[in-house]
């Protein structure tokens, strides 16, 4: 079975719902979220949003709203739902930043304020994955700064959760806390892998700088691992910097531990993003580091964009047939086999994942 173990599914201003909810997920109670699904209003301001919605297809004059959400609605099933090699797709919950002492601020309104510039409750990502079971997986996101984080961690995964999701630089998340070290340690004891993002970030704003090397999560593992309290993790995009100029120390140290120190451990790195224009040349490096394949999961972090000018020679003949390909996420995968990634890529998540088939068999259960 061919999972994307890393898919986006964001509206823009999706309220919440007054139906079954994590009950850590009431709607205005502690600074939670009015939303189920929202970017701030400092993202993707007016001019960026517009190319961004033409880019997609999408009616570029529509402003955040229920019009356009139901737009992207569509846009989504559209891409997620296309037939293709890709049978499951992680759809990821996104918590919302939490300061040191475990409070939630408001939507950022300008650049300076620290808040979520993307907020996808696990309430709403776990409907999207009743809607279609067999198809949807769902990718929890608990802030370990949250009071009681451990307790929700354990209720997203009694609920179905198969990973947990997490990006320090963005949601002001130091692995080292001990409130992030319990909650690390309950997702070893459940089977929870933790995806992770370390290296630079140019989707979301980087507003914990001090959280971007992946030297801090590599200390907290050997720590966990010593205590056998190591859990499954899996650093988001092989740790790549935004560009071939930006900083390549996290994946060069990310590379050198899945080589060697943690090359018999639960240490993995999924490859999604690496086709946008900005990452090609780490596409073919991760393709060429075939020893490191077995490490290695594969993901689209759709709705990024793809890069298909800057894959043309890495396509060859191949190029057009791809190119039409509708879906893009689909089209992500025709292009890792293309240009040279090993099988066990593609099938590693179906061993690492837990829950799989949990919602597929629930709608079994209850057409019986």
């Amino acid at each position: 079975m061919i999972i994307d173990v890393h898919c986006h599914y964001t509206l823009m201003r999706r309220r919440a719902h007054a139906g079954e909810r994590f009950d850590f997920e009431l709607p205005g109670r502690d600074g939670q979220p009015a939303y189920d699904s929202c970017v701030a209003p400092r993202f993707l301001p007016g001019l960026a949003r517009r190319f961004v919605q033409w880019l997609a297809g999408l009616d570029w004059r529509l402003r955040p709203g229920d019009e356009l959400d139901r737009e992207l609605e569509r846009y989504y099933e559209r891409h997620l739902l296309a037939e293709g090699p890709i049978e499951r797709f992680v759809l990821l919950a996104f918590d919302a930043y939490h300061d040191d002492a475990g409070h939630r601020p408001p939507l950022p309104e300008h650049g300076g304020e620290r808040g979520s510039d993307m907020y996808v409750s696990n309430t709403f990502v776990r409907e999207l994955c009743r809607r279609h079971p067999e198809r949807f997986l769902f990718g929890a996101s608990v802030h370990p700064y949250r009071p009681n984080a451990v307790r929700c961690v354990e209720k997203v995964f009694v609920a179905g959760a198969c990973l947990l999701k997490w990006i320090p630089l963005h949601q002001n998340i130091d692995v080292a806390d001990p409130r992030a070290l319990a909650v690390m340690r309950r997702c070893s004891e459940l089977g929870l892998p933790l995806l992770v993002h370390y290296g630079e970030e140019f989707t979301l704003a980087t507003q914990h700088r001090e959280y971007q090397s992946v030297t801090a999560l590599l200390d907290v593992l050997r720590r966990l691992r010593r205590e056998g309290g190591m859990p499954r993790t899996i650093v988001a995009h092989l740790a790549t910097p935004v560009t071939p100029f930006g900083e390549w120390n996290s994946f060069q140290a990310l590379i050198e531990a899945l080589r060697d120190e943690f090359a018999e451990a639960p240490l993995y790195a999924d490859i999604s993003a690496l086709t946008a224009w900005s990452k090609v040349g780490f596409l073919r490096r991760a393709a060429a580091l075939q020893e490191l394949h077995g490490k290695l999961l594969f993901g689209t972090d759709f709705p990024v964009p793809l890069g298909m000018p800057w894959l043309r020679r890495d396509l060859g003949r191949d190029y057009r047939r791809i190119a039409a390909e509708p879906s893009w996420p689909q089209r992500v995968a025709q292009i890792h086999r293309r240009v040279g990634f090993n099988e066990i890529v593609f099938h590693r998540a179906a061993e690492l994942l837990p829950h799989v088939d949990y919602f597929a068999r629930l709608a079994a259960a209850t057409r019986a």
